[in-house]
């Protein structure tokens, strides 16, 4: 007999809500930005003038790193070989079990791009305090542009550790031209920029959700894998050649995003990769329709929860969860206000001693909302304030 908890997947899963040209959100909702208007003088004179010389960094290193990433001083968490998760095969959390029982999982946001002051406002109107913030380079416009980071410059001197989104392939070029080395000088160039911007502890997510189908660096075959991998070497190999630098790279999947090759095959080893990670949005494609028929799934499917701690234990890498987010999406396939999904999230966190979780607290475009603070998710903002404040 079939599992009746398992739920039955109807179709394949779409690009999360950051897919594209990530510019201004189509939703404002007048009073949470008069909210935050009125305390933007309280973040400037508290918050955002803090010094980029005390962003942050664990008090712990990662175990079990390769033998380059053991001697540079880039620890963002711990890894505990053998660590894996107790709550999964479909048995969620109990809502509201513990108060604050996520509070020492460090934090990340995005708010937008080059948004100290949105990054800050969510701590305030949540009751934590990020210590990391996400930003993306542009993706479609070329090297020239994706070099310049322009926007990387409004976070030089603040407290928060960038995680930057770097488009390997900005609208040009291959991944299999990418595997030759053509396009290392411009990863130099890259480099040089973020270490001028006082940024040399990025972490840096290269072709973020390759996974999927919706960037240029889609890798959607074997072939396309081994390219992938390649390239990542040459990037990764260029970059800490760079004077100065003390990056961090993240292989990052889109954990619904499944394929036909294994992620091994996708993965470009120990020595060149320093963290793992995967991008996780509540939205399901299933039946029954449910919070935790939807939690199941993101379980264990194929790039899913279960997988990415066997496979950070197995590789002695920190756990990361670059985005995540509550989600209402215009074709229903979004759960909406699901406190279930945070309070799921905060307790997978601690049983997998996640390095840092990104909350995407930002409202793409018309099709996906996922603002925390817009008055869409009025229950799971209580229940994120509950489980990380």
């Amino acid at each position: 007999m079939r599992d009746q908890r398992r739920p039955e997947i109807m179709q394949q899963w779409p690009p999360s809500p950051l897919a594209g040209r990530r510019r201004q959100p189509f939703f404002r909702v007048w009073w949470s930005w008069a909210i935050i208007g009125s305390i933007v003088a309280l973040l400037g004179s508290l918050v955002f003038v803090a010094r980029a010389e005390s962003s942050p960094t664990s008090a712990l290193e990662t175990t079990g790193q390769a033998p380059h990433a053991a001697q540079r001083d880039t620890s963002i968490g711990t890894r505990t070989t053998g660590t894996t998760s107790n709550q999964h095969r479909g048995e969620p959390a109990a809502l509201g079990t513990a108060h604050g029982l996520a509070q020492d999982v460090p934090l990340g946001v995005y708010a937008g791009q080059a948004n100290p002051f949105g990054v800050a406002a969510f701590g305030l109107q949540t009751g934590t305090s990020p210590t990391f913030a996400t930003d993306y380079l542009d993706n479609g416009d070329g090297w020239a542009s994706m070099d310049s980071a322009t926007n990387i410059e409004a976070w030089s001197h603040t407290r928060y550790r960038l995680v930057i989104g770097v488009p390997i392939l900005p609208g040009v070029g291959t991944l299999a031209q990418g595997a030759t080395g053509a396009y290392d000088p411009y990863f130099t160039a890259l480099g040089e920029n973020l270490v001028r911007d006082n940024e040399a502890n990025a972490i840096l997510r290269l072709g973020w959700e390759f996974n999927g189908t919706w960037f240029a660096w889609s890798v959607a075959t074997a072939a396309d894998a081994a390219n992938f991998v390649s390239f990542w070497r040459q990037i990764v190999t260029t970059m800490r050649a760079v004077p100065g630098e003390k990056f961090r790279f993240l292989w990052c999947p889109n954990a619904p995003s499944p394929t036909s090759y294994a992620p091994d095959v996708a993965y470009p080893g120990d020595a060149y990769v320093d963290d793992v990670g995967a991008d996780v949005y509540d939205n399901f494609w299933g039946t029954p329709f449910t919070p935790e028929a939807a939690w199941y799934h993101q379980l264990v499917q194929q790039w899913g929860l279960d997988w990415l701690a066997s496979f950070g234990t197995e590789h002695h890498k920190a756990i990361t969860i670059p985005e995540w987010s509550d989600e209402y999406r215009t074709d229903g396939h979004g759960l909406g206000d699901d406190p279930l999904f945070i309070d799921n999230m905060a307790n997978w966190f601690v049983t997998n001693q996640v390095a840092f979780a990104a909350v995407w607290s930002y409202d793409s475009s018309a099709t996906y909302r996922n603002n925390l603070l817009d008055g869409t998710f009025p229950q799971a903002l209580g229940e994120f304030r509950l489980d990380f404040g």
